[in-house]
Formats: C-alpha cells, sequence, structure tokens
C-alpha cells in the first residue's frame, strides 16, 4: 500500500489547507486549470467540427430547355437532341412497361419513363400525358415531364415541364420545354 504525504499550510487568509509535497496553491490539486484544460478539451472537437462543415452548395439558377425526341413504337427506342439549359444528343429507350390507358371516343393517358444517353452521361424522365385519337388516324399527346434521374453531368440535374406530341403510323414527334437546374 502507497502511502501519500500531506503537507499542511496555513494561506495568507488564515485558512489552512492541505497540500501534496511538491505542488504549489491552494491544495484542491489544480482546481483552475484542470477545469480550463477539461473544457479546452471538450469544446475543441466541436468548434473543429463547426469550422469544417460548410454550407450547403447552392443550386443553379433554372435555365429553360427544349428537348426534341423521336421515337419509334413497337422497339420503343429512338433519338433526342437539347438546347437551353441543356445541351447534348443522343439517344433514347423507353421501357415496355410503361402504361396506357384508352377510354371512349379515343382519349387516353399514358405513364412512361424514358431514358435519353448523351455524350455526358444519361436522363432519366418521367411522362404523364394524354391522348387524343384525331380524324386523320393520327395521335396527339399533351402533359408533364420531369427529371427523376441522371449520371455523369446530370447526376444533379432537376427539371420538370411539358410534352407535347403527335403519333403518325408508329413514330412519335415530341417536344418538351421547361425548365431545368443543377444542385
Amino acid at each position: 500500500m502507497r502511502r501519500l504525504r500531506v503537507i499542511v499550510v496555513e494561506s495568507r487568509d488564515g485558512l489552512v489547507r492541505e497540500q501534496l509535497p511538491g505542488r504549489r496553491g491552494t491544495g484542491r490539486k489544480g482546481g483552475v486549470m484542470r477545469r480550463l484544460s477539461f473544457i479546452g478539451v471538450c469544446l475543441t472537437p466541436v468548434l473543429l467540427l463547426l469550422g469544417t462543415t460548410g454550407t450547403p452548395a447552392a443550386a443553379s439558377t433554372s435555365a429553360p430547355v427544349t428537348i426534341q425526341d423521336t421515337v419509334i413504337i413497337g422497339p420503343f427506342t429512338g433519338t433526342w437532341s437539347a438546347s437551353g439549359g441543356i445541351s447534348d444528343s443522343g439517344t433514347l429507350t423507353q421501357p415496355v412497361d410503361f402504361r396506357v390507358g384508352v377510354g371512349v371516343g379515343g382519349f387516353g393517358q399514358v405513364h412512361l419513363v424514358r431514358v435519353m444517353t448523351g455524350s455526358l452521361g444519361t436522363i432519366t424522365l418521367v411522362e404523364d400525358v394524354s391522348l387524343t385519337l384525331e380524324p386523320d388516324g393520327s395521335i396527339q399527346s399533351t402533359g408533364q415531364w420531369a427529371v427523376i434521374g441522371g449520371t455523369g453531368a446530370y447526376a444533379q440535374l432537376h427539371g420538370q415541364g411539358t410534352s407535347s406530341a403527335v403519333v403518325v403510323r408508329g413514330v412519335v414527334t415530341e417536344t418538351d420545354t421547361g425548365s431545368v437546374h443543377f444542385d
């Protein structure tokens, strides 16, 4: 068992205190300095975290965009080109599992997903459109589109707008207009 030696010291104010040999001060074992050190150790990680966290990146301003595409019904493939907030072109695919509902009088609803591959990455759009059968046998389509995903340069792309198309003899010719921005 280890024995501790304690020295009894009378301070200037007349109080008697215990002090360990070799230590100066009040005998409270480094009270003020120890507390300040403890506070410094606790606050340092918090201050470092606050100093290293940046503000979130601001989204780019919205820019108008026009997307032109042609889709062949059957293989549901085609080409596209865009100008404005996106300047690219390439090929597209449209999964065959889209949903079509046709009502009385030649009206219908289509929900589809389109994947457009360009030189800078891929853009995935979702479209919800209404169909109208015209007397000449063509089908007019109007609706809404939105970006739901992207890769490469389009990984942070967001956008939406309106869609207008015509279907003649199994070929869809479409124009999407709207706005896009990047996060």
